[in-house]
């Protein structure tokens, strides 16, 4: 029986109500539940079973939520061990968040290089308390999201790839709609602070349109400053009016640089139940797992683990087979040997040396067979070699006339001394386990390959590749 895949769900919360929608195969969406905020939180909520039974078939993989639900903060920081990052924070927002008590649950972090070529920690996290009340409340139905983010965020990880030197000046963006303008600022590749500028009713004089937005974008641009000590160099415009570019570019004093819908025409189109101020973005952009968005610590962690638990089914699924596959070689080769057996018990009227002839070739024939190294006991012998330092990435063996076990994996390690100090003593395990079966392994018999990942947080990966020759 195959097992089911459960369905991804997208939710958008505002203080007006959340909203459900649920992924469809094509990568459209279909809204499925909408409810008031005060409908929702309702323990006795008339709605609430519908919603629970959403648990069963989905999976809440994004919640967004408006820009100012997410606080940032900005910090001089050179460590960067997650484990040293996570609880300098944590202490930064104990003290400085005393009314958010779950504020240390509910972070995401990223490094920058300041201008000085020093590191700035920047930390975001949920400032809004609604936000927490909203997480418990999904969480009871079994339904809450596996990451929250906002749509600044959204743009920070779309913006990496649509502007050049993104990471390193100051980008502000103006996404002019037809009755709100949203402005998004950031800061050497990090979201800095957005503003929703709600625009006049009367849409007969664009003019009064231009001067709002030029005075509240001028009004952006000195609290940028005073926040970065740098002004905004590029500043791009995403708008349907043809004329919102050169007349913002005269009030404004500076180029304007157009900026295109960022969608291609093949993807799914993110409307329903997203706000006018996500339409931009694709069923791509919102699945993107490597984006900056915040996650339950404690939903985080458990998810970690269960790569690990599906590993070790995985690994001990493998092992089962190669088990059945010796059980039945070793039965084969038992039918062959009693017809063997029997082919001798029949040739009694044949002349004595020929019938020892034949019996010493069976017999050779089955030393020989018994001296084959066998396959699940190799492999066996290869993963009992492991520990938390080596994670292994593949293992085959070769059976033929010289049988061979090849294994690769990838060894643990901050730096060289502590991956070699791990190589070492990976080597001695193997080497204990298949002492009277193979050549003394030595480090110069190991293939070994560096990989430096692209973030800065993440550590690089030391990989290897082992041959053994089973005797």
């Amino acid at each position: 029986m195959m097992i089911r895949r459960r369905k991804q769900l997208i939710c958008v919360a505002s203080e007006q109500g959340v909203r459900f929608a649920e992924i469809q195969g094509n990568g459209s969406q279909m809204e499925i539940a909408s409810r008031s905020m005060d409908d929702f939180m309702s323990q006795d909520g008339g709605h609430a079973d519908p919603l629970a039974k959403l648990a069963n078939r989905a999976v809440n993989q994004l919640l967004v939520v408006p820009d100012y639900w997410i606080g940032s903060r900005a910090d001089r920081f050179q460590a960067r061990k997650k484990s040293v990052v996570e609880a300098f924070i944590e202490r930064k927002l104990r003290s400085e968040q005393p009314a958010l008590e779950k504020a240390p649950d509910f972070f995401s972090y990223a490094m920058a290089t300041d201008p000085d070529g020093g590191s700035v920690l920047y930390t975001y996290f949920l400032q809004e308390p609604a936000a927490y009340g909203l997480y418990e409340r999904m969480a009871d139905l079994g339904i809450n999201p596996v990451r929250i983010t906002s749509p600044a965020l959204l743009w920070q990880a779309k913006l990496k790839d649509l502007v050049d030197g993104f990471d390193g000046k100051g980008i502000g963006v103006i996404h002019l709609c037809e009755t709100d303008c949203f402005l998004y600022l950031f800061f050497r590749g990090q979201y800095l602070f957005s503003r929703t500028i709600q625009l006049p009713n009367s849409t007969d004089d664009a003019t009064q349109t231009y001067n709002l937005l030029n005075y509240e974008i001028n009004q952006s641009f000195y609290h940028y400053s005073q926040k970065t000590k740098s002004a905004v160099e590029t500043l791009y415009l995403l708008s349907s009016d043809g004329a919102a570019q050169s007349a913002l570019a005269e009030l404004l004093g500076r180029e304007i640089r157009p900026l295109t819908d960022p969608r291609s025409p093949e993807d799914g189109c993110v409307g329903g139940i997203m706000p006018v101020c996500c339409l931009p973005f694709s069923m791509d952009d919102l699945a993107m797992t490597d984006s900056l968005a915040i996650s339950h610590k404690p939903l985080k962690r458990e998810l970690h683990w269960r790569t690990v638990q599906w590993t070790g089914i995985a690994v001990g699924a493998v092992v089962a087979v190669l088990l059945f596959i010796e059980t039945a070689f070793l039965v084969k080769w038992s039918d062959d040997a009693d017809r063997q057996i029997q082919r001798l018990r029949m040739s009694g009227d044949q002349p004595p040396a020929m019938v020892l002839d034949q019996t010493t070739s069976s017999i050779e024939e089955i030393r020989q067979s018994l001296q084959r190294p066998s396959g699940a006991r190799s492999t066996m012998q290869a993963l009992l070699a492991l520990d938390d330092s080596v994670s292994m990435e593949k293992l085959s063996v070769d059976l033929s006339s010289t049988p061979r076990l090849t294994l690769d994996a990838v060894v643990h390690g901050d730096d060289p001394e502590t991956f070699r100090a791990a190589l070492q003593a990976f080597i001695r395990r193997l080497n204990r386990r298949f002492e009277s079966k193979a050549p003394m392994l030595h480090e110069k018999d190991v293939e070994i390959s560096l990989v430096r990942p692209e973030g800065v947080d993440d550590r690089p990966v030391y990989r290897i590749r082992i041959g053994l020759d089973l005797l």
